[in-house]
């Protein structure tokens, strides 16, 4: 009775908080759907308001495939695919498993002169664009994550369900796609991604029996300035237990990625490895785990070797140590299976934070939080709040709790960025498509440059470009091209109504006027008429190239289309 309860606490839950992001996405212009508005926002973690429009494929012809949102690493080739089906049933039906195959069919491996009579023009580009990434990167440089998002319980699946979901799953992980996973978020998923950022520390003291021999070299303890460590070896077992401790997954609180399931490429190789023969080879096939904490103390007794620590918290190792718990509760774990440990101790908590970024340096989000408390990002986030009243989100979600007129006083320093990078350093086309250069190659260019007045403009001729974008579906428009250059040449429109805005004086020699154009935005200047003229300008540069450049998101992300925009810009004087 307790399971059911919860469960239909968590679906009231989710059921409130849909019609929350329903209200917000209304107001942004985004639609009205709140579950699939609340899906896509804490799948990517970001407001609602910066979800591309492109992203959303839900309609007609949308074969069952609701969002598709693509990380597309153009340095590294290598593209990341999020799909997605969402919809606000108390279940997962095993029909729609089904249907989501035949969405990926449709992606995948359907003619292109089928996919070209698509109505659903999102949904149609979508495919377009990652056929050319297969065909770019190849599909062992792209890893694809589809998700069946539904306000059911995932620990019900039927077998029928879990049948076609293996079925699903074994013919697209034979793709040879660099990772293929297909996985289920159902009411308390939901509940637990949006208690994620609000999740307060819950201090967790363990005791951890580690592998001790007195007559050989099995540990190292080093101590400099306010810092201590401890580097052992443990096995599966004790780590499984230590990750057990209550309340449940609270030593994870400080890691920066979620565990992922089973099914993923990485942790089901984790898996595999703890559970098979390979298990005494774990220690060297595996990173091992890093610890932080406030204090240990090691007991060195040869017949009971424990490190007793205070305040514990997994930074680095969350994929392994789930996943050997996992294997434990199911008694699948082999007892030879040992885990490298890495404990520090600390009262130095901008310290801390250093040791969670670096040790995970894997996870694609990372660059921006490391970036999060250079002093640049500090002094940008206090000056535009105590100069311009602005709350510039330096962490995502820093600014989660704002309400009312404060709410929309947020800056989010990616969008900010990117809209300094397209419109005061006349790159459109960088900042389309190389997001995650922002925080790496243009970050020097951008934050070491930029003034206030320069970011707080930029991001507002980027927010109407957005808004424009939202309003695509609804309007009737002339050709093929405008469509696609409101929805996918957002950044190159707020690059030309940047130049027709300021005449390109932009920085800390021009921050007078600057703060001219700031303060008449907000008095409520309306940007309708440069809008529509710079509209105009970047339709025909794509009427000219959309035959030699089929896809309009590829369009917009090559610096052909930015060369000859700012080429246009500079002859035309607009």
């Amino acid at each position: 009775m307790v399971d059911t309860d919860n469960i239909k606490i968590r679906q009231n839950w989710v059921e409130e908080e849909a019609e929350s992001y329903a209200a917000a996405a209304t107001e942004a212009g985004a639609g009205s759907d709140g579950f699939l508005m609340l899906g896509a926002a804490l799948l990517l973690g970001c407001p609602v308001d910066e979800i591309d429009p492109e992203d959303i494929v839900d309609g007609g012809e949308d074969k069952q495939i609701d969002f598709i949102h693509i990380e597309d690493d153009q340095q590294k080739g290598h593209a990341d695919i999020l799909i997605a089906q969402s919809k606000s049933t108390k279940g997962f039906s095993s029909n729609t498993v089904v249907q989501i195959k035949n969405g990926l069919d449709w992606i995948f491996e359907r003619p292109k002169k089928e996919v070209l009579s698509i109505a659903n023009d999102n949904f149609k580009q979508k495919i377009l664009e990652i056929r050319e990434l297969r065909r770019d990167y190849g599909a062992s440089n792209i890893s694809v994550s589809v998700f069946h998002i539904t306000n059911g319980d995932k620990s019900t699946l039927s077998k029928e369900y879990l049948d076609e979901a293996g079925a699903l799953k074994l013919k697209y992980e034979s793709l040879d796609f660099a990772d293929f996973r297909f996985d289920q978020i159902g009411a308390h998923e939901l509940v637990e991604l949006i208690n994620a950022e609000d999740r307060t520390k819950r201090k967790i003291d363990i005791e951890i029996p580690i592998v001790y021999d007195i007559n050989r070299p099995s540990l190292m303890q080093f101590a400099q300035g306010d810092t201590k460590s401890f580097v052992c070896t443990v096995t599966g077992e004790a780590l499984a237990v230590a990750g057990s401790s209550e309340p449940r997954d609270a030593i994870f609180d400080m890691n920066v990625r979620p565990y992922y399931g089973s099914t993923g490429k990485v942790n089901r190789e984790i898996w595999e490895t703890c559970t098979d023969e390979e298990s005494k080879r774990f220690w060297f096939l595996n990173n091992g785990v890093t610890l932080v904490c406030d204090s240990f103390d090691f007991n060195s007794d040869p017949d009971a070797p424990i490190v007793r620590i205070k305040n514990a918290q997994i930074v680095n190792g969350c994929q392994t140590t789930v996943t050997v718990r996992e294997a434990y509760e199911k008694k699948s774990l082999r007892p030879e299976t040992r885990v490298l440990l890495r404990i520090y101790a600390t009262d130095n908590p901008s310290l801390v934070e250093k040791i969670t970024l670096s040790t995970n340096n894997q996870n694609k989000i990372t660059d921006r939080d490391l970036r999060a408390n250079d002093p640049v990002q500090r002094d940008i986030e206090q000056l535009m709040h105590d100069k311009y009243g602005y709350f510039y989100e330096r962490k995502n979600k820093q600014y989660r709790a704002l309400k009312g007129p404060n709410k929309k006083k947020i800056v989010h320093s990616p969008k900010a960025a990117q809209a300094y990078l397209a419109i005061v350093r006349f790159k459109p086309s960088n900042a389309r498509g190389y997001l995650n250069a922002i925080w790496s190659d243009f970050y020097g260019e951008i934050f070491e440059n930029a003034s206030i007045p320069d970011l707080l403009v930029a991001y507002k001729i980027h927010q109407h470009c957005h808004q424009e974008a939202l309003k695509t579906k609804e309007l009737t428009l002339r050709s093929q091209a405008e469509r696609d250059c409101r929805v996918y040449g957002a950044f190159h429109i707020a690059r030309a109504m940047g130049h027709h805005l300021t005449n390109d004086l932009w920085g800390h020699a021009n921050i007078g006027s600057v703060e001219k154009w700031l303060n008449e935005l907000e008095g409520g200047k309306t940007l309708d008429e440069i809008y529509s003229s710079s509209l105009a300008l970047v339709v025909s540069l794509r009427e000219e190239d959309e035959k030699e450049y089929l896809v309009p998101a590829l369009y917009f992300k090559n610096t052909v289309s930015q060369r000859k925009l700012n080429a246009k810009l500079k002859s035309s004087g607009l």
